[in-house]
């Protein structure tokens, strides 16, 4: 005898799944051609405030080249999310589903391979029909849907020889227009010159800026979990869940309101230290801590200043060095000086250990640690066994000589 599925577990047969993802295929091609009535058709009625915020996503990202656009449902990494409270929520609707869905797009010129964000939709189904209904009906558990540029208003493009910049155009109402230099481009040029001088690794030299009209929108962008207030921009990228630890979608998202008034040499060490991140992005691995992705990207950016480590000089005399490399969450944690701390002693040890072994070691050590992907272990035994094969050292005597070059 065959049992008649539970309303919670309807949408799970083949024939509805296969409906839903009829429905994101029709929804992402609409989007990708322009096309506003049959983008609107594959949305539900219940939020008007959903279908608003749809509408305007597709008409203010109409100056964006993609390349792509598809969306897929991912059904066995999350299933149905859908809780009682959701479907009663829908009143009348046959069946209600909340599922993961991939958003995988490429930008023309810049994305060799699609960059995958999430949304969390959710589904239904009134007279057989399946709609989209909404995408943020499990914020309330921390399962945010992505939020683009083009999520907060129209999108402006300036183009150079290896950059895109998009922005919001002045005169928005409701947007902060964000004044930037005129020659921001050309100080991302001078910013890619110092990379090329300090990391000789192959890269992609096309670099995707984009500049968020205030700290807020940036944060709901990258769903940061603490303040930005510290930060003055962020290197951006995509994860695609599979096999292997596959980076994709590189940005440079800029915290405007936290570099605004600054000189060009200062934007110019900014824009280095992202740029060296992005370049580092192909190659880097899971068990890379922050303070080897941080200490490199300072080592290149700040090459030039001969100043670079005289707040931490100040630290060692005041007796607030306590001689370890920082960890991950002291990146993120703790105040502005604090943070800054880790920082300079990230840049301490990828000056130590370029001094002592060399920058091609140094390029060496970093490709051999990010070469490790899905293994056991923690990140400082295979930082150690990646020192051990590139330099013979280990973590530990690495972390007492570096220390002890500092105090010396």
């Amino acid at each position: 005898m065959a049992a008649a599925p539970t309303p919670q577990l309807a949408a799970q047969t083949g024939d509805d799944r296969g409906a839903i993802q009829e429905l994101l295929d029709e929804h992402a091609a609409a989007y990708l051609e322009g096309q506003e009535g049959p983008f609107l058709e594959g949305l539900s009625t219940d939020s008007p405030a959903f279908r608003a915020r749809r509408r305007d996503f597709l008409a203010w990202s109409r100056t964006v080249p993609f390349a792509s656009y598809e969306l897929e449902a991912d059904w066995e990494r999350a299933g149905n999310l859908a809780r009682a409270p959701d479907r009663a929520r829908y009143r009348g609707a046959e069946d209600v589903v909340i599922s993961l869905v991939e958003e995988r797009y490429r930008i023309e010129g810049f994305d060799e391979r699609a960059a995958v964000e999430e949304y969390y939709l959710t589904f239904v189904k009134r007279s057989g029909v399946w709609r989209i209904a909404d995408d943020s009906d499990l914020e309330e558990l921390g399962l945010f849907s992505v939020r683009h540029l083009w999520d907060f208003g129209p999108v402006e493009l300036q183009e150079g020889d290896h950059f895109s910049l998009m922005r919001h155009p002045c005169g928005v109402e409701g947007l902060t227009c964000v004044e930037l230099p005129a020659n921001l481009l050309a100080t991302a040029e001078q910013a890619l010159a110092q990379v090329d001088r300090g990391w000789s690794v192959p890269w992609r030299h096309r670099v995707l800026i984009y500049v968020p009209a205030s700290a807020d929108e940036l944060a709901r962008m990258i769903q940061a979990t603490f303040p930005l207030d510290n930060f003055v921009a962020f290197a951006y990228s995509t994860y695609e869940a599979g096999d292997g630890y596959d980076l994709t979608g590189y940005r440079i998202m800029l915290n405007w309101e936290q570099i605004q008034g600054r000189d060009d040499a200062y934007l110019r060490s900014v824009l280095a230290h992202e740029l060296l991140h992005i370049a580092t992005r192909p190659v880097t691995g899971p068990f890379v801590p922050t303070f080897v992705e941080e200490g490199l990207a300072e080592h290149v950016a700040q090459a030039e200043n001969s100043a670079r480590l005289s707040f931490l000089e100040d630290e060692v005399a005041a007796g607030r060095f306590d001689g370890e490399l920082p960890r991950d969450f002291e990146f993120l944690t703790g105040d502005g000086t604090d943070i800054y701390r880790s920082y300079q002693e990230g840049l301490a040890a990828a000056d130590f250990f370029a001094e002592r072994f060399g920058e091609r070691r140094l390029a060496r050590f970093y490709l051999r640690l990010g070469r490790v992907e899905f293994a056991p272990g923690t990140s400082a035994y295979h930082v150690g066994r990646a020192l051990e094969r590139t330099v013979g050292s280990n973590y530990d005597n690495f972390e007492r000589a570096w220390a002890d070059s500092i105090v010396d």
